[in-house]
């Protein structure tokens, strides 16, 4: 496997912390930190806190493999993986992400089970 494209390029706009991540999945900041190395939601940013993509965790509480694969590849345009986007409430590209910060508020992030 190719290195993991998670959040690279890095969006502010995709980016959690461990702690909401954790909130989120309803597991420990050290589970989603074990999830985030092992599973490539998440990563170091620039050597400091590790941040984990909202779609990518969403992907994988959902067990969708097929997506978070795509992801991974750095496939942001597939189908299954803008749904994620859109489900988080995160733009899918640079473009998108500069335009929404101009005119949205806080997105609001929601798991649902």
């Amino acid at each position: 496997m190719t290195r993991p494209r998670v959040l690279i390029p890095y969006d502010p706009a995709e980016a959690i912390s461990i702690g909401e991540a954790a909130f989120l999945a309803r597991r420990s900041a050290s589970t989603v930190r074990g999830w985030a190395a092992r599973f490539h939601i998440g990563r170091r940013i620039a050597g400091g806190a590790w941040m984990v993509s909202a779609p990518a965790l969403l992907m994988l509480l959902d067990d969708d493999h097929e997506a978070l694969d795509a992801y991974l590849a750095g496939e942001r345009g597939a189908e299954a993986v803008r749904a994620y986007f859109v489900r988080a409430v995160v733009p899918c590209d640079a473009t998108e992400s500069a335009e929404a910060t101009k005119s949205a508020k806080a997105p609001v992030l929601a798991v649902v089970r």
